[in-house]
């Protein structure tokens, strides 16, 4: 069911309920309160038509904490005109604004965000579609709002603010900046006028150099990377969800405090067109993708909890062990979920990783589809640096001594990583406080054929 219809249900449903049972009306009997907040979950032209129903109903949804808008077919000037002109609430609570930067002109998004901000929004959320195609940049009054509790962008462009612009949002505890165009001076304005900033998601261009040394309150930080380099000084935070590809670089100047981290370095599409050359001792690709992977992961040594996704990070790691590259430890760390595609490429970097973390009481497997290396280009890697090819991927120190919690996820590794099939979920294998294993299994319907 497509979004219009499950709206337009949603409204008869209400239309209905008030039409219903010997001509009573219940809906229209609750508190506005009550009717308000039923507001508050659907997008606001609907709660707008029903001011038609009846001289009850005319005023309703002029009070609710919520606003939900999307200018898709409708005139800005329109619909600001409606809810400047209607609209009496003197706060918002929650403002959605989703519109696009090729349809309205920059004056007319301004004046969306001005009511917003006039109206001490506490959560505001702004999707500016078509923005790759029609920069948009925020009005001052977007930088000055106390209020703010949350913010969401999504394909903004924030290169620059004023000089004289300062940025006061003194009450925002979450932010969050998708697909947006970031200037190194606008986020250090930005984290400097955010004291009590708590939860940082970062999706940007542009960006250099983020130093969060002086974010007192920060705790969790998501950073996505696309083709740029990246320094990261984040001596407080305690979480840590970094994402990026092949082609860029993340450097991990200070996360001295990690107690957690999600850590997805992808394959990506340049890689697939430079297969041929990936083992290729000139090129030094392989190499390369070794150094970066092992330096982001000494960065997390001192984690507790570690999730890795993709097989691709895996493999190269796999790499790494079979030509004897120093690991590093995990001595803090307790439970590590991997999220892979179960192949024998992976198996020697999974044994390192439970081999080099002697405190670790949880494993998870979650078995997804993802985008990997082809196992003839890692090999031909390993023939060109004069390595044995046969039984590679078999880890070679294993003497049937090791603690009972990897004994028993290598056997089923090696079992998985050699059977044509097996089903996608999740496999955890967990120690209790008596250090008895246990195994569960939460398994779909779905399969992964080789």
């Amino acid at each position: 069911m497509s979004d219009d219809c499950r709206e337009n249900h949603s409204y008869r449903k209400i239309k209905r309920a008030r039409d219903s049972t010997n001509g009573v009306d219940s809906i229209s009997s609750l508190p506005d309160v009550i009717l308000q907040h039923i507001f508050s979950l659907i997008p606001t032209k609907y709660a707008i038509r029903t001011s038609v129903l009846s001289k009850r109903w005319k005023h309703v949804w002029s009070e609710t904490p919520s606003l939900d808008i999307d200018c898709y077919r409708y005139k800005p000037d329109s619909v600001y005109e409606t809810i400047a002109r209607r609209y009496s609430s003197p706060k918002i609570t929650t403002f959605r604004l989703s519109i696009s930067t090729t349809e309205a002109k920059p004056k007319q998004i301004d004046s969306l965000i001005e009511f917003a901000v006039s109206h001490s929004t506490e959560k505001l959320s702004l999707e500016l579609r078509h923005a790759y195609a029609v920069a948009y940049r925020f009005p001052e009054v977007f930088f000055t709002s106390c209020s703010l509790k949350q913010l969401f962008v999504e394909s903004g462009t924030i290169d620059t603010i004023p000089g004289h612009v300062t940025v006061s949002w003194r009450s925002l505890k979450t932010l969050s900046l998708r697909g947006c165009v970031l200037s190194d001076e606008a986020c250090a304005k930005i984290l400097s006028g955010s004291p009590l900033l708590e939860c940082l998601t970062l999706f940007c261009d542009k960006l250099e150099r983020l130093d969060l040394s002086e974010c007192l309150m920060l705790k969790r930080l998501d950073v996505q990377c696309w083709e740029q380099e990246l320094q990261i000084v984040a001596p407080r935070i305690s979480f840590l969800s970094l994402t990026h590809s092949d082609e860029s670089k993340c450097e991990l100047a200070d996360v001295s405090s990690l107690t957690e981290a999600n850590v997805n370095i992808y394959c990506s599409r340049r890689l697939g067109f430079l297969y041929d050359d990936f083992g290729d001792p000139e090129t030094g690709l392989a190499d390369s993708l070794q150094v970066l992977i092992l330096q982001t992961l000494e960065k997390l040594q001192s984690v507790e909890k570690l999730t890795l996704c993709g097989a691709f990070c895996l493999q190269i790691l796999s790499l790494a062990v079979v030509c004897g590259v120093p690991f590093p430890m995990f001595k803090k760390m307790e439970a590590l979920t991997l999220e892979m595609a179960i192949y024998p490429s992976i198996v020697p970097g999974v044994a390192k990783l439970l081999q080099n973390s002697p405190r670790l009481k949880t494993i998870k497997f979650e078995t997804v589809d993802c985008k990997m290396l082809e196992e003839t280009r890692l090999t031909n890697y390993l023939y060109w640096k004069g390595l044995e090819t046969r039984q590679c991927w078999k880890p070679k120190d294993l003497d049937g001594s090791e603690p009972e919690l990897m004994s028993s996820v290598m056997k089923f590794l090696l079992k998985k990583s050699g059977d044509d099939w097996y089903k996608v979920g999740s496999y955890t294998f967990s120690l209790n406080k008596n250090s008895e294993l246990s195994f569960v299994t939460d398994l779909t319907q779905d399969w992964f054929f080789r």
